[in-house]
């Protein structure tokens, strides 16, 4: 086996700094999963829900609620698919490339792409940083849009059956 030329002190902290960015690309992986899966379940509970409402539009008594519940189980159910929807690539300004992005791999050919990324990996400073903006894009292009449409999901529903439920009472 080959040894390394660098002195021991100095594999460790490098170790230690891929495995911190690795937890955290992980962990914003899990959460853009736990955000989809509460969207699918959103949309799975009003679409029995609605059909179920629709059954009981005949009597007049109950029809304010049954409204009610059918326009804000509509509204949660498209908040939810928007939660779902990929946001709209919109291409970078020139400077930094994000190679390790996926919305940014379209932006190159294949060729070209494989070309930076093994310039990118004979550069061990610049492979923190590609992470670093990898990290913030997920964040801020997915997870942040994916939890307000989420919650605004979550609220419509909530809200929408307790009144609906109010008006029943």
């Amino acid at each position: 086996m080959p040894q390394s030329t660098l002195p021991e002190s100095d594999k460790w902290p490098a170790a230690f700094r891929g495995s911190i960015l690795s937890a955290l690309i992980s962990k914003h992986l899990s959460y853009i999963g736990f955000a989809d899966r509460r969207a699918y379940a959103i949309l799975t509970i009003n679409s029995f829900l609605v059909p179920i409402s629709l059954g009981g539009a005949s009597r007049a008594d109950f029809l304010p609620a049954i409204l009610v519940a059918i326009v804000t189980a509509l509204s949660s159910i498209l908040f939810a698919i928007i939660s779902l929807l990929p946001k709209k690539y919109t291409k970078k300004a020139p400077g930094f490339h994000y190679l390790l992005h996926f919305s940014s791999i379209q932006e190159y050919d294949e060729e070209t792409y494989v070309k930076e990324m093994g310039e990118l990996f004979a550069n061990p400073q610049e492979i923190g940083k590609h992470v670093a903006h990898d990290l913030y894009r997920m964040s801020t292009m997915i997870l942040g849009r994916k939890f307000f449409w989420l919650k605004l999901s979550f609220f419509s529903f909530l809200s929408g059956y307790s009144l609906a439920a109010g008006f029943i009472v």
